[in-house]
């Protein structure tokens, strides 16, 4: 079997390389997608992080109110924000795997990047309580809950203020 490679022509809709420099490409796109992979895992730390600051101000017994309505309302434009971002380098991530898993099995004929993997990877026995749902899923519907907290103290700090009190 002839791969893109050794014969030289291009495979047309491919966007695999096919020159003797693809296996530099190769390694460009599996480090970009692990520095993607890196980022999208860092978004929910540093995420969780500045939500804890602002949940302090918001819900600290010594905050002025006004102080409550601009904590709240940053904590939900970090969790909307972070979502997004979340989001977005998942996609970033998804993109290169699935680009690498078909260079793979172009060249190699088994992919160990993209579905092929994952496949792998949920057929290991562990506790399937905790490995059910996808962490990206798990993860952002945790950082909803920080947003729909933090409109809850808004809404408090507006409309009940001495309930935070």
């Amino acid at each position: 079997m002839t791969n893109a490679s050794s014969a030289g022509s291009p495979v047309p809709g491919s966007g695999l390389p096919t020159s003797a420099d693809d296996t530099v490409v190769y390694q460009a796109v599996a480090a970009r997608r692990m520095q993607w992979d890196a980022l999208l895992w860092q978004v929910p730390a540093l995420s969780l992080t500045a939500q804890a600051f602002l949940f302090t101000i918001a819900l600290g017994p010594e905050s002025s109110r006004y102080a409550r309505v601009i904590a709240s309302a940053l904590a939900i434009v970090m969790s909307v924000l972070s979502l997004h971002l979340m989001a977005r380098h998942r996609q970033a991530e998804i993109t290169d795997a699935h680009w690498l898993a078909d260079y793979e099995r172009r060249r190699f004929g088994d992919p160990v990047h993209g579905p092929m993997w994952a496949q792998r990877r949920n057929q290991t026995p562990t506790a399937r309580w905790l490995t059910r749902y996808r962490g990206f899923s798990v993860w952002m519907t945790g950082l909803s809950a920080f947003g729909i907290a933090a409109l809850t103290t808004l809404a408090l700090a507006l409309f009940a203020p001495d309930v935070l009190s």
